[in-house]
């Protein structure tokens, strides 16, 4: 699964990357190294433009906006269901009852700097184990370049008190990621943006394959610090490696 990663790229330089407009009317949040459920985040999503009194204007076009983590269904009776809908599974994201109409529509791209995960020491015992259990690893491409995870995004409420909400697509971990987590953001190379924003295709199910190596995205797996667990933490301490771990491993 994906429930913490690290997003501290200026505004300007995701508009740039991704080229895309600003549509955060202001409200994006600040650089943040514990980016946790129910918090705004920042997404790129393919749209037309609105004029201020909501009409449309023009072709759709790249957007940066804010939206919550925790996907709330359109169906939801209330906003509290979206806490547990942070991530969805890319087997099931087509068929899902609370994605799939997200999956077919409203396609977005949430940028990171990288993302955490947890991997339970050895010995420990199976099941829920406490995250003193556990070590966690921050995953980051070792140049320092920024990833775009796919996602999905949805609005629920009435007019004037909409929420606009996203959730994460998760694949199967590959290669050395696996032996830190099962799972992992479905992570999408910048030739495949086009194609998950274009909200005239319905199914873009090649793009949902498993994370390939072949792709170049080599990423530092990277032993950090217990303090990332409690999301009151913040700063860019939470992202440096501890010097009592073994050497960071690399993907290649």
């Amino acid at each position: 699964m994906c429930g913490r990663y690290v997003s501290v790229q200026a505004d300007s330089d995701l508009l740039s990357e991704f080229d895309a407009v600003d549509a955060t009317d202001g409200q994006s949040p600040p650089a943040d190294y514990n980016v946790a459920p129910t918090k705004p985040v920042r997404a790129v999503v393919n749209r037309p433009l609105r004029d201020a009194d909501g009409s449309r204007r023009g072709a759709p076009a790249r957007q940066l906006r804010v939206m919550r983590w925790g996907l709330i269904p359109s169906w939801a009776k209330d906003e509290s269901i979206g806490s547990r809908m942070i991530n969805a599974r890319a087997e099931t994201v087509a068929s899902a009852n609370a994605f799939r109409r997200a999956y077919a529509k409203r396609r977005c791209l949430i940028p990171a700097d990288g993302w955490y995960e947890w991997r339970a020491r050895e010995g420990a015992r199976a099941g829920k184990e406490a995250k003193a259990g556990k070590e966690p690893y921050f995953m980051t491409p070792s140049d320092g370049h920024g990833l775009a995870f796919a996602g999905l995004y949805e609005f629920w409420g009435s007019s004037g008190a909409t929420i606009t909400s996203c959730a994460i697509v998760t694949a199967p971990a590959a290669g050395e990621l696996a032996d830190i987590h099962d799972r992992m953001p479905l992570v999408l190379p910048p030739r495949s943006w086009s194609r998950w924003l274009d909200p005239d295709l319905e199914d873009p199910n090649d793009l949902l394959s498993s994370w390939d190596e072949a792709w170049g995205e080599h990423l530092e797996l990277r032993p950090v610090g217990a303090s990332v667990g409690n999301v009151a933490n913040n700063g860019p301490e939470l992202v440096e490696a501890i010097t009592e771990a073994p050497e960071p491993q690399r993907l290649f």
